[in-house]
C-alpha cells in the first residue's frame, strides 16, 4: 500500500511540474486583424455643376486714329495696357471615363456671366499734321466660356488631380472716352462734347489649367480650378464724332488687341456615374 501511495505521489508530482512548465511558457501572438475595407467609387459618369470664381485680365492695344479737326486732316497712332479685375459665377457640364484603375479622361463644357471691368487713360502720338489725343479706355467682359478636354489621376480613392485645355471664347465690350483735343494735351482744359464710342466682340482663343476635385459624397464632388484664357489680335473700330472748344472733331480708331485672363474658381458638381459598380480595395 505504501509503494502504492509513493508512486501515484510521484505521478501527481511529474503532472504538476509539466503544467507549471507550460504555463510559464509564452502564448502565441494573435494575428494582427485586417484592415478594413475601403470602398472605391470609379469616376466614370456625366456630371453637372455650378462654380463661381474671380477674373484677373490685361490687355495690351495699340491701332491708329485718322480723321479731320477743323477740316485739316490729321492721323495718330496709339498704345496703351489695361488691366480688369472682378467676380463671375456660372455652371459647367461635363463627362468622365476611367479608362484604366485611377487614370480619368474627360470632357467639360461651361459658361460663365462676369463683371471683369477695368480702365486706362492714354494719349496718341502725332503721326502727321494736326492734333493730339486723349481718351479713357473702359473694358468690360460680360461672359465667357470654353469647351475642353480633361485627364486626370485619383491619388486615392476620393481625391482626383486633373489638367485640362481646349477652346475659349468671351464677350467683350469697350468704351473710349475723348477727355482732352488739342497739341497742348494733356497739359490743358478743353470744352469738349464728344460722343462716347462703343465696340462689343466675342473673340475666341485658348484656354489651359489644372485643378484638384474631392469626393466628399458618392455623388458629389467639389473643386478648386485655375485656367488661362488667351485671345490674340482682336479688332476694334470707334467713331469718335464732336466738337473740341466750338472746332469740329471727326474721327475713326480701329485697334488690335491681346488680352490674356486668369481664372480661379470653386465648383460643385452631380455625377451621375454609370459606370462599374464601387470596388472594394483593401
Amino acid at each position: 500500500m505504501k509503494k502504492i501511495l509513493l508512486i501515484a505521489s510521484a505521478g501527481f508530482l511529474a503532472i504538476g511540474t509539466v503544467i507549471a512548465s507550460a504555463a510559464d511558457m509564452a502564448l502565441p501572438a494573435k494575428a494582427p486583424p485586417p484592415q478594413p475595407a475601403a470602398v472605391y467609387y470609379p469616376w466614370t459618369g456625366f456630371y453637372i455643376g455650378g462654380n463661381i470664381g474671380s477674373g484677373f485680365a490685361n490687355t495690351d492695344f495699340s491701332g491708329t486714329t485718322s480723321g479731320t479737326h477743323g477740316g485739316v486732316p490729321f492721323q495718330e497712332s496709339f498704345s496703351a495696357s489695361r488691366s480688369q479685375h472682378g467676380w463671375f459665377g456660372g455652371g459647367q457640364i461635363g463627362v468622365n471615363y476611367e479608362f484604366v484603375p485611377r487614370w480619368v479622361l474627360g470632357a467639360e463644357a461651361d459658361v460663365d456671366w462676369s463683371n471683369i471691368n477695368g480702365s486706362v487713360s492714354s494719349c496718341s502720338t502725332k503721326t502727321a499734321a494736326g492734333v493730339i489725343d486723349c481718351s479713357t479706355s473702359a473694358g468690360k467682359i460680360d461672359d465667357f466660356g470654353t469647351a475642353r478636354g480633361r485627364l486626370g489621376y485619383a491619388v486615392d480613392n476620393n481625391l482626383l488631380l486633373y489638367g485640362t485645355g481646349g477652346f475659349a471664347w468671351a464677350n467683350e465690350t469697350v468704351t473710349v472716352t475723348e477727355t482732352c483735343n488739342g497739341p497742348k494735351c494733356p497739359k490743358t482744359s478743353n470744352v469738349l462734347a464728344f460722343n462716347s464710342a462703343s465696340s462689343s466682340t466675342t473673340p475666341d482663343g485658348w484656354a489651359a489649367g489644372g485643378g484638384l476635385e474631392w469626393r466628399f459624397l458618392p455623388s458629389w464632388t467639389l473643386r478648386v480650378e485655375y485656367l488661362h484664357l488667351q485671345f490674340s489680335h482682336v479688332s476694334s473700330t470707334f467713331n469718335l464724332n464732336g466738337t473740341a472748344n466750338g472746332v469740329p472733331v471727326v474721327s475713326t480708331s480701329t485697334s488690335s488687341a491681346n488680352t490674356g485672363v486668369q481664372v480661379i474658381r470653386v465648383g460643385l458638381n452631380y455625377l451621375f456615374n454609370w459606370g462599374p459598380e464601387p470596388l472594394v480595395r483593401y
